[in-house]
Formats: structure tokens, sequence, C-alpha cells
């Protein structure tokens, strides 16, 4: 299936204007604030790599798919992370995946893989279906002429998900995961300005990134309830965290270190929320897409609870999901420096350069999709991802940075979808305005506003 064969079917989607012209520093500061999407030109969707200067940095942004793999994979370690990045999820010991230096980063890296890697996130599913049927079956007292903010339903099965995946039945932990989820909230000028690092420790007293403390006694009392010898509960991630042992030294984590990664954890368990946002504005705009999503649910599910087997059947489902992270990615941009002079794709990169990595750009670029701006979830065909690039498509990064959360996210957000879908069609709110604003992540600025219409799945009547 291709965009030609649906000619009255391609809405415009929800964009911010794009200048006509690149901002200058101040109109960067003063929009980029506000959303940084705003602050993409039009160039920047022409051109795979453009150089800007702004006060006195050399900026690269760069979206040529060999020149993501050399920043992001080959030379990755020229090219940590910008500190003002870091120092956002700096909490008390530095040792959080999205702060730490290359040493701590690479030890936690090595503890923390085997808790969330694709296995990991296959042994949740089972756990997880159940959760999301009893989420979804307790929409169907909601009266039919009250809307609700789809935004709504994704927060909320985040929170039992992840709350699930970290401590099971035990949720003291969800406030936690709610309050960074939306960590560390608007930034100031000060997030971005290389100011002294004195200044910068007066910041960690600011209200939006001093309450994550307040979560320590809850996470001190999970860690040592798991690592008593009476402990007889589930081994949730929680309880990995716990008893993880560096490979190398056989040494586990320290109480502090462990308070970071829970932290830092929480603040990327929201990842999910944003993409099954999405979903169903993206739905809601293409009615063929929606139908055929329905007729895949009911060949393969009919009216039955799906099974962690039956997940792997959804294939236009899969790609649906594929194309809202191209068209929303959850992460919207990622910023580098240049630790020694570098050469991508023939341009010379001077040392202290700042790298630009833009999904948001990358995925809309001219030159990498047909017609970028349009909705086609079988750009996911096994063709179509065979005949590119897969450094064309980073939702969740890629290289050895990749998002250490992604298989789980993506098993949240087709859990999730699949269990709203078979139960329900969403119409959107005439009118309700739909803004797309990024910072950390991509969200809708007001939500998505919709009707939920109840729907029956066809009884099952053929194996996929």
């Amino acid at each position: 299936m291709t965009l030609a064969k649906h000619p009255h079917a391609t809405p415009q989607l929800v964009a911010p204007a794009r200048p006509k012209r690149p901002l200058s520093t101040v109109e960067l500061f003063r929009v980029g604030l506000r959303n940084t999407l705003e602050c993409c030109d039009e160039e920047l969707f022409d051109e795979l790599i453009v150089e800007r200067r702004y006060l006195w940095y050399r900026a690269f942004i760069i979206s040529d798919p060999e020149g993501l793999r050399r920043v992001l994979a080959d030379n990755n370690e020229n090219y940590p992370r910008l500190d003002q990045n870091r120092r956002m999820f700096r909490f008390d010991s530095g040792s959080g995946l999205l702060s730490a230096d290359d040493e701590t980063w690479n030890r936690h890296r090595r503890m923390i893989n085997p808790a969330l890697d694709h296995r990991a996130a296959l042994s949740d599913a089972p756990k997880l279906i159940p959760l999301a049927e009893e989420l979804v079956a307790s929409l169907a007292s909601w009266p039919a002429n009250m809307d609700i903010d789809v935004c709504d339903f994704a927060t909320v099965w985040m929170t039992l998900s992840a709350g699930h995946v970290f401590a099971g039945k035990d949720r003291s932990l969800d406030p936690m995961l709610q309050r960074m989820g939306v960590y560390p909230g608007r930034f100031s000028i000060l997030d971005f300005l290389p100011l002294p690092r004195w200044v910068h420790g007066i910041d960690k007293f600011r209200k939006s990134r001093v309450h994550p403390r307040t979560y320590y006694p809850v996470i001190d009392r999970l860690i040592a309830e798991r690592r008593n010898a009476d402990y007889a509960g589930e081994q949730d991630l929680m309880w990995k965290l716990a008893h993880a042992r560096d490979r190398n030294t056989g040494e586990p984590f320290t109480l502090p270190e462990l308070r970071d990664e829970t932290l830092t954890l929480g603040s990327t368990a929201a990842t999910p929320v944003r993409p099954l946002s999405w979903i169903w504005y993206l739905l809601a705009k293409h009615p063929w897409a929606e139908e055929r999503l329905h007729d895949e649910l009911d060949r393969v599910l009919g009216d039955r609870t799906p099974t962690v087997e039956d997940i792997g059947k959804l294939t236009f489902l899969r790609r649906l999901v594929d194309e809202t992270m191209r068209l929303y990615p959850p992460l919207p941009s990622m910023f580098r420096v240049a630790l020694a002079d570098d050469e991508v794709c023939g341009r010379k990169i001077p040392r202290n350069s700042i790298i630009s990595v833009v999904p948001w750009i990358v995925h809309r670029h001219r030159k990498l999709w047909d017609e970028p701006d349009a909705f086609d979830p079988d750009r996911f065909s096994p063709e179509a991802v065979a005949a590119r690039s897969r450094y064309a498509y980073l939702p969740f990064s890629i290289g050895p940075h990749v998002c250490i959360g992604a298989s789980l996210s993506i098993m949240q957000i087709l859990i999730g979808t699949a269990a709203l879908a078979r139960r329900f069609r969403v119409r959107l709110v005439p009118d309700f305005p739909i803004v797309p604003t990024a910072w950390t992540n991509l969200r809708p600025a007001h939500g998505i506003r919709a009707f939920l219409e109840p729907r029956e799945p066809r009884r099952r009547v053929a194996a996929e």
C-alpha cells in the first residue's frame, strides 16, 4: 500500500510553521525556550549538513545518514553529550546514564543492559497485557458525549506499566514516575549558558530540581527490601538493579548510584507516552489506516485477549508505531560537542563545535524520504526498510547511546495501542488546537481531545 493509492487520504498534519530563514541567536533563544521545533527553518530540510554560528559557537546540524553514523556510532567517543544537557539530569551522585562521564557510563550501561534488553521486555509483556485490558475496560463506562484527552490515557498507561516493571505490585514509585515523566520542566536561559560551575551549583536548589530528592526514602526502602536475604517477591527492575554486578569487577551499585539510576530511568519512562498519544491523532486523520488496523486485530485476535506471541504477528500495528515515531519522534533533538577535530562526510568539524542531531528534521528531510510530511506506515515494510540507511531513522537515537529502554517502550506502545483499538474508535474533537511542542521530548502542548466510540471485535476468522 502506498500514498498514491490514497489520493484523498493525505491530510495536512499538524506541525509548527518553518521559518523561511535561519533565526538569529537572540531569536533562537527566545523561540527555542518556547518550542524547539519552531527553530527548524526551511534550509535544514533541504541540506544534509548545515553550518551555523551562534555567539562564539560553530554549530553543525547533521542529517546525512553517513554523518550520523560517524557522530553517533563509529566515532561516538569524540562526541559526548553537551554538558548543558547532562547537567539537567545530574542528581546527587552524578552517575546516572544521562549525566555520567565515559568510564562511569560504560560501567553502568554494562550493568543495566540485561535488565532492559529485548529479552527482558518480552518477559515483562505477560504482566503488562492484563494491565492494559483492565485499563481499557474501565473506559467502557465513560459517557459517550464526553471527550477525553488521549494523552491522559497514555500517561495512566505509562504509570501503570512502568510502575509494574519497576516494582511489581508495589505502587509506591508511581508518584516518582509521574513527576520524572515531565522532568526537568521548562528550561531557562541558565540551562544553556556556559556559566561557571559554582553558578550552576545554585541551580540544584530550584524547586523543579530539588523535588526528585523527596523520592529517596521510597527508593532506599525498595532497594533494602530486595537486598534482604528473606525477600520473596518478584524479580522486578528494582530487584535487578539491586543485584546487578559489574562483569569486570563483580562490584554492585552503591546506594547513591541506585538512587541516580532510578530517577534517570524514571525520567525516560515517559518516552512511550508521546507516540501513544500521536497514534490516535494519526488514525483519526486517516480512517483507512484505522480500518486496516482493526482488520488486523480482528484477524489475529478476534475477541480474545492477546498473548505475547500475538504481539509479534501485528505487523501493520508495528509499522503504524514506527511511522508515528517518524512523524512525531519522542526524542526530537540531541546535542553533542566535538572533543577533537574531525571530518564528517568530507566536512571539517573543528574541535569544540556543537553538533545538532534533530530527528524531527532527519525524519522529514526531503532528501531522505519521499513525501516526508505525509503519513504512510508502509515506509516500514521489510522491503522499504532494507532499501534505506538505518541511520535515516532514529526515534531512540542509535549507536552505543541508543535508549536503553527502547525495547520496553516499543512493547508498551504496542500493547497499549492494541488494547484500546480493539475496543474503541477515536474521533477527534473538532477544531481543538493540537500543537506539537518539543523540549526534552515531543508532546502536544494542549493535549489531544477526542471522543471514544465503542466497537466490538469480530470473531477471529483465520489464523495469521
